[in-house]
């Protein structure tokens, strides 16, 4: 047998999935000629406008050695069939650790790496302050209802953390063993199978409770024991260890127990841990994040612009952006971060009196609306809260701005453009009302002339950009202002052995995947000390 591998094999819309007869008239072959075919990704290319298709990279065996020409030549490379695994990593089995495990954080970081310490024969306790996933839907509903803010349980905490509302979306740039684990393992949960082959896969937040009560289960049938309604309040460290940790039983009680083994997975707004941390002499340092604004915009605009006339989105799926732009001559830039199609925008606060945007979409992606972030990079600050602190006073400045009610301070961009407040706003998807105002009173002004810039160039890009846009601030919540500084061999902080950080919270991951991806590397490496 020969193996070959074909790139950019093209497939018309309504054949999705029908890859070997588009492969066999490729290479001029009988399709039962072709043997063990893989799909190894797929994706909508949309580069001419009216007439979209999907592309896929399939690997699969042939008796003979083939001879292609034209068009089939340029896709055709010969392959091996490679097969990595979780043991093939150099590490694996060299970080050791005691054979309990204490876990605070029941988002995608703690729950791989529950499951996956848990697979490898170490017994977990993971701890979470929110509440499991259908509790925290109905206080999130409560909260777009009454407007009182429960800081426990809300849009960024709870089971599954903030990426159960965040769209679900699953894409990474970084495809490796861990992240393929990651995807497989969703699979195994009853997510689709697209999700290990489609470049950008979305399960949306509907099918992600779904998933996280399987997972939930898995955990406790592998002896893990999860606790809800349970924060970290305080760290024990002696001659640079971890030693014990102070435990808050929100309805009930506060102890210390012994731990040996801390692993915190608590996501990048529990900023309460950074400042406990730094409290307790662990090593942190400032971060490169970035801030800005949601937009929304009528979603027939952007599938137009992206797909072309007369496309069916049922076949090919709301469409989406991606933009980004040079800006302030070159030493800022505007870009487009988490894009919702056929989203909702959310109010995504952890402290009382602050307030920021989010947004999310269910797994139909068919509202009306597209949303997306557009932001600005804001550099690492010379101390290690400054970027911590910039991000709380836009927050707070927003509450106010809004009125102190979680409405959202709202601008149309045509008005933002002008430098003016409009005298009333388009309908949103945000569920606690708009607070109509000029960005430019409160809003960063570097922030402002950085997005003015980009939104011209948007403009360009989508015709209709400014004119249909409304912006809806602030979105302060792409990644964490705050590193927890480890060792990215043992995934150990730098300075307090037995604290493991990982995920967005310890700033070394950002999104679904590559924080569960974080999970299982630890568990790989991981060996249980005697």
């Amino acid at each position: 047998m020969f193996t070959y591998r074909y790139r950019e094999l093209p497939v018309a819309l309504e054949k999705k999935g029908e890859i070997r007869g588009a492969l066999a008239r490729e290479l001029r072959l009988h399709p039962e000629k072709i043997f063990n075919l893989e799909v190894e990704r797929f994706a909508l290319d949309s580069r001419r406008k009216g007439a979209p298709h999907w592309s896929y990279n399939v690997i699969f065996d042939v008796e003979r050695p083939l001879r292609a020409s034209g068009n089939a030549a340029r896709g055709l490379i010969e392959a091996k069939r490679e097969r990595e695994s979780l043991e093939s990593d150099p590490l694996a089995g060299s970080v050791l650790m005691a054979p309990h495990v204490d876990i605070i954080g029941a988002g995608p970081a703690g729950l791989w790496a529950a499951l996956h310490l848990l697979r490898r024969g170490f017994s977990v306790d993971l701890y979470e302050q929110g509440k499991p996933v259908e509790e925290r839907f109905r206080d999130i509903r409560r909260f777009f209802a009454d407007r009182i803010f429960n800081e426990h349980s809300n849009v960024l905490f709870g089971e599954g953390g903030a990426g159960a509302f965040s769209d679900g979306k699953l894409n990474t740039r970084s495809r490796n063993i861990y992240s393929e684990t990651v995807l497989r393992d969703m699979v195994d949960f009853g997510v689709d199978e697209s999700v290990v082959t489609f470049a950008k896969p979305h399960i949306g937040t509907d099918r992600l409770v779904l998933m996280l009560r399987k997972i939930r289960a898995e955990i406790a049938r592998l002896g893990g024991k999860i606790h809800f309604d349970t924060a970290l309040e305080d760290v024990e460290i002696k001659d640079g260890r971890i030693c014990a940790i102070k435990i808050n039983e929100l309805n009930s009680a506060t102890r210390w127990q012994p731990c040996e083994a801390l692993v915190l997975a608590t996501g990048h707004s529990a900023r309460g841990i950074y400042e406990l941390l730094a409290a307790r002499g662990v090593t942190l340092e400032s971060k490169a994040f970035a801030m800005g604004v949601r937009v929304e915009h009528p979603q027939t605009l952007i599938n137009l612009r992206q797909l072309g006339k007369g496309v069916d989105t049922r076949l090919t799926g709301a469409a989406e952006y991606f933009l980004a732009t040079p800006t302030l001559n070159k030493t800022s830039s505007a870009y487009s971060f988490c894009m919702c199609p056929g989203g909702v925008l959310v109010p995504c606060a952890s402290e009382p009196g602050t307030l920021a945007t989010n947004g999310m979409s269910y797994s139909r992606r068919n509202g009306h609306t597209a949303n997306g972030a557009i932001v600005v990079p804001v550099e690492a600050s010379e101390t290690t809260f400054g970027g911590l602190d910039f991000q709380r006073k836009t927050e707070r400045d927003a509450f106010e701005v809004g009125g102190k009610g979680y409405a959202a301070p709202a601008q149309t961009i045509k008005a933002f453009l002008a430098h003016r407040a409009d005298k009333s706003l388009p309908k949103s998807t945000y569920p606690c009302g708009l607070a109509a105002c000029n960005m430019w009173d409160w809003l960063d002004k570097k922030i402002c002339n950085s997005l003015a810039e980009g939104f011209q160039n948007f403009d360009r890009k989508i015709p209709g950009f400014i004119e249909q846009g409304l912006i809806v601030a602030p979105e302060t919540r792409t990644s964490s202002p705050v590193r927890i500084t480890r060792n990215n061999d043992t995934l150990e902080s730098v300075n307090t052995q037995g604290l493991f950080v990982l995920g967005e919270g310890a700033g070394y991951s950002g999104g679904i995947v590559t924080s569960a991806a974080d999970g299982v590397r630890l568990a790989v490496r991981a060996k249980k000390s005697k």
